[in-house]
């Protein structure tokens, strides 16, 4: 069902637009190489809260409260709680298992969502959403084998749970895509920027997550916008006219584009197997973006036969 001020291909626009911005993670991540995973989250996700703060006040102005308040608050916990508990999730699998092992694992989201869709949001997803989300964990599979690791039953299982909320996350802005979700993420920003900074401390930080210097501070305030607050702002968007397993299946095209960041700006030289997996999920993305849609418009073409030949057999004289 599509917004009746959005099309399905704008809201594909918008979808992709936010994946754009959040295959810069990489490139951000390599200009702090002295940062753990906790200093990042814990200021990003600040950053990416105020920003969004500053957008709404922009936006809305003088209503932004009643903005906070018209969201339900089941929406509003399960968006800014799958946003916290994410990007918690994802820092503290990254402590334990590798960065393509999490990349494989983070594939099945598109599975995840497709399969609590009908409960969710009511949509049934298609056969070539199921097609193409069984080619987009093959070809993250392409970039990331060699890298894999087994052996960590609690960083697998961990890392499990990184897809699993993003999907809900996803579904939670796919039911409620008729309210502005973006207060509900900027809630959310603020609580990761204080759950990963008191985490931070158990990594052996004084100051926890927290402590940063003044460079990294300036590269993080960068990052929270760019990074996040905007991508989000256009995902949110998105959600308005895209079904939930598409939206999924379009952001698996941050490990295509991530890589091409630090290739481009630091030198680091992707590897063969970045190349061919893209491959295949630049083409499990157009399967799902385009699909679908082509079955669904041969199918309303072949109904719409089948009623002209209903209609002239109804007429009189007909077949005499």
């Amino acid at each position: 069902m599509e917004s009746p001020h959005q099309t399905y291909g704008q809201g594909v626009g918008f979808v992709l637009l936010a994946t754009l911005g959040w295959s810069l993670s990489g490139l951000f991540v390599r200009l702090m190489p002295g940062l753990d995973g906790w200093q990042l989250n814990c200021w990003r996700g600040y950053w990416m809260a105020v920003a969004l703060l500053c957008y709404l006040v922009v936006i809305y102005g003088r209503d932004l409260p009643q903005r906070f308040r018209a969201i339900p608050w089941p929406a509003m916990l399960f968006s800014a709680g799958f946003f916290a508990t994410g990007s918690t999730l994802y820092v503290t699998s990254l402590t334990l298992v590798s960065t393509a092992t999490i990349s494989v694992i983070g594939a099945a989201s598109p599975i995840f969502t497709g399969l609590l869709s009908p409960w969710v949001t009511g949509e049934r997803p298609g056969a070539a959403a199921w097609i193409a989300a069984a080619l987009a964990m093959v070809g993250v599979g392409i970039i990331a084998w060699s890298k894999i690791e087994g052996g960590n039953a609690l960083g697998i299982f961990i890392s499990v749970l990184v897809p699993m909320t993003f999907a809900g996350q996803t579904l939670a802005l796919r039911r409620y895509r008729g309210v502005d979700m973006t207060p509900a993420i900027c809630v959310g920003g603020f609580v990761s920027f204080f759950a990963a900074g008191l985490l931070g401390f158990t990594a052996g930080h004084v100051g926890g997550g927290f402590n940063v210097s003044m460079r990294e501070m300036l590269l993080l305030a960068m990052m929270g916008p760019l990074q996040l607050s905007l991508p989000l702002i256009f995902y949110i968007k998105g959600a308005r006219s895209v079904p939930a397993v598409t939206l999924s299946l379009i952001a698996m095209l941050d490990a295509v584009i991530n890589p091409l960041w630090p290739w481009l700006f630091v030198g680091e030289q992707p590897e063969a197997s970045s190349f061919m997996g893209g491959a295949v999920i630049i083409a499990a993305v157009l399967i799902s973006i385009f699909g679908g849609q082509w079955l669904k418009a041969r199918g309303e073409r072949a109904a719409a036969s089948a009623a002209q030949v209903r209609e002239l057999r109804l007429k009189p004289g007909h077949g005499e």
